[in-house]
C-alpha cells in the first residue's frame, strides 16, 4: 500500500506545493505565462525589497491565487518559492512550517 505524503502544515506551505507543481509540471515555464505577470513581477519586487514583517503581513492577506502567482514568480526567477523568507527564518519557521516557537522548531528538527 502507497504511503501519502502528509498535507501541508499552513497556507503558506500549501501554496508553495501548489507554485511548485504548476512549474515542475511544465504548465508554466516562464514569467510571462503567469497571468497579468507585469503586475505580478512588480508586486514580487515591492515583496523582495520591503522589511520582513511588512512582507509576511502582506502575504497573509492577499488572495491564494495571487500569493501562488508571486510564489510561481519567485520559483521562476530565484529557484526557490521561498526567496520571500530568505532573510527571516523565524518568518519561514512560523509561516511555511507552520512551528512558533524555538522549541517546537527544535522538538521539529529533532523528529527529521
Amino acid at each position: 500500500m502507497l504511503t501519502t505524503a502528509e498535507p501541508p502544515r499552513t497556507r503558506m506551505a500549501a501554496l508553495a506545493v501548489r507554485a511548485r507543481n504548476v512549474v515542475d509540471s511544465g504548465l508554466c515555464t516562464q514569467t510571462s505565462a503567469v497571468p497579468d505577470w507585469l503586475a505580478r513581477l512588480d508586486q514580487l519586487e515591492h515583496l523582495t525589497a520591503a522589511a520582513a514583517a511588512d512582507r509576511r503581513g502582506t502575504l497573509s492577506i492577499l488572495d491564494d491565487d495571487v500569493v501562488c502567482d508571486l510564489l510561481v514568480l519567485s520559483y521562476l526567477r530565484h529557484g526557490t518559492p521561498y526567496a520571500l523568507w530568505a532573510d527571516t527564518l523565524a518568518g519561514f519557521a512560523e509561516d511555511v512550517l507552520g512551528v512558533t516557537t524555538w522549541a517546537q522548531l527544535h522538538t521539529q528538527l529533532d523528529a527529521t
